[in-house]
């Protein structure tokens, strides 16, 4: 009679309270949490898609093909190790690669032909200058070519025919990179090589296989597209143009964070502790302010940087803050969102304490300094993380006040990046969305150190005690 004794417990549905199956509430609530985890998971699934792809998108050769494909040949580890092996017989590194005197490469490329072509012809090689925007020396006069047949075998449809491209470095200077096509006759079908091309295509001519580097080594050859992004333009000092855009930006963000904390924590110290004249009507204000697009601000804050925030650009020597990284962090010294959420955590902090501290013989400031201060680094981190993220991203306001290459901020620089090479070369999409992956990094870093604090400074900053 026990075993078959019915377990019931109490739930409340609607002030009423009822006697329900235990196993089954139980059930109950394993199946309400399965669907709530499966729609979170499905939701994440839809947030982070489109950032996996980027990233897997920028080892890709051709980002754009279709149908798309996660399939990324420089993620492959047995590419890897040709590489590797590539750059060691380059002269140099296994690591970096390179073409340096003395060097001799072998590339083995097979093609397959049809039964019917008889005795195809060897496939012609044709060495290439390296992109002109880059600057680097061409290896051509340098290099000697020689292809021989290896091995000749049946396969079900036709005829494979492996060759070895051999490579000898004759002169007495090292270059970065040694770009090279192989040609096949018409008719010739791509089967494998020691490294995979960077493109495969077929002309009248016979069939293209391009490499932009034989001798990349691993880490050339894995991050060759961040490589790029980060060398290939430069400045007109010569300077590398990506990591200065970089510099920029978390010098601006550095500077609104420390400028942001200082004003919203000062603001919000005396919106919540203080009591004085006015002080509804300022905070009303600020509340005010927050409904304002920034948009309808954007004439007056740059008219103001032309002319110097009224003149005081001449203290340190200039005209203007136009095109200058004055003018990015200027316009922003006062964050409103920051000041009200600053305002509400601090009113969660007991009055108790500033009390003790008053008859302690504290005074205002060191009660701000000692005691409030600290107890709101949860808020103060929280509203770092915005400031950080608004500045990293910020893309509109630095367009409009920066016209040196120099001093562009990272999001202007990718725009930059996206055009210069619509005109030059045509849209090398890997190489930016190689950029684009490096500039989201120290975000989602901040993030994963932070979280902790982002989240609890979140939730006390509605709380109030």
């Amino acid at each position: 009679m026990s075993k078959n004794k019915q377990e019931l417990a109490t739930v409340n549905y609607r002030g009423q309270f009822y006697q329900v199956d235990a196993r089954w509430l139980a059930r109950r609530h394993i199946a309400r949490k399965i669907i709530v985890y499966s729609l979170l998971i499905i939701l994440a699934g839809f947030m982070i898609t489109p950032l996996f792809y980027a990233f897997i998108s920028s080892f890709r050769n051709n980002p754009l093909a279709w149908p798309p494909s996660v399939s990324a040949p420089r993620l492959w580890p047995p590419n890897w190790v040709a590489a590797w092996k590539l750059g060691i017989q380059g002269g140099k590194s296994g690591w970096s690669g390179g073409w340096a005197p003395g060097g001799q490469v072998e590339l083995g490329v097979t093609f397959r032909y049809p039964e019917s072509s008889g005795t195809p012809p060897l496939p012609r090689v044709q060495l290439l200058a390296p992109p002109y925007e880059s600057g680097m020396p061409s290896p051509i006069p340098a290099t000697k070519v020689n292809v021989v047949e290896v091995q000749k075998k049946p396969s079900h449809d036709g005829v494979e025919i492996a060759y070895h491209v051999i490579l000898t470095h004759q002169g007495d200077k090292t270059y970065p990179v040694l770009p090279l096509a192989v040609i096949g006759t018409k008719g010739a079908k791509f089967v494998r090589a020691t490294l995979p091309p960077d493109s495969v295509s077929s002309r009248i001519s016979g069939t293209y296989l391009t490499w932009k580097n034989v001798v990349p080594g691993a880490i050339g050859y894995i991050f060759n597209h961040y490589i790029r992004a980060l060398t290939t333009y430069k400045g007109a000092g010569g300077s590398n143009l990506f990591p200065r855009w970089i510099l920029n930006s978390l010098l601006v963000a550095a500077l609104r964070i420390v400028i942001t904390a200082i004003t919203a924590t000062m603001a919000g110290y005396a919106l919540s502790r203080l009591r004085f004249p006015g002080k509804n009507f300022l905070f009303f204000f600020v509340i005010f302010t927050m409904m304002v697009p920034g948009q309808v601000t954007y004439i007056s804050n740059y008219l103001v940087v032309r002319d110097g925030v009224f003149g005081l650009s001449r203290l340190l020597g200039m005209k203007t803050f136009l095109n200058t990284l004055w003018a990015l962090f200027l316009p922003s010294l006062v964050s409103t969102s920051a000041v009200f959420m600053i305002k509400q955590f601090m009113e969660s902090i007991p009055r108790e304490i500033e009390e003790a501290a008053r008859i302690d013989g504290a005074n205002t400031f060191q009660i701000y300094t000692r005691i409030v201060l600290p107890l709101s680094m949860p808020a103060i981190a929280a509203v770092s993380i915005l400031t950080f993220q608004g500045s990293w991203n910020e893309f509109f306001w630095p367009m409009v006040v920066l016209t040196n290459a120099e001093k562009y901020t990272l999001p202007v620089g990718l725009n930059f990046f996206l055009h210069y090479y619509q005109s030059v070369t045509g849209s090398v999409w890997s190489m930016i969305l190689a950029g684009t992956v490096m500039s989201i990094i120290p975000v989602l870093i901040i993030y994963i150190i932070f979280q902790r604090y982002f989240v609890e400074g979140f939730h006390l900053s509605g709380i109030k005690q």
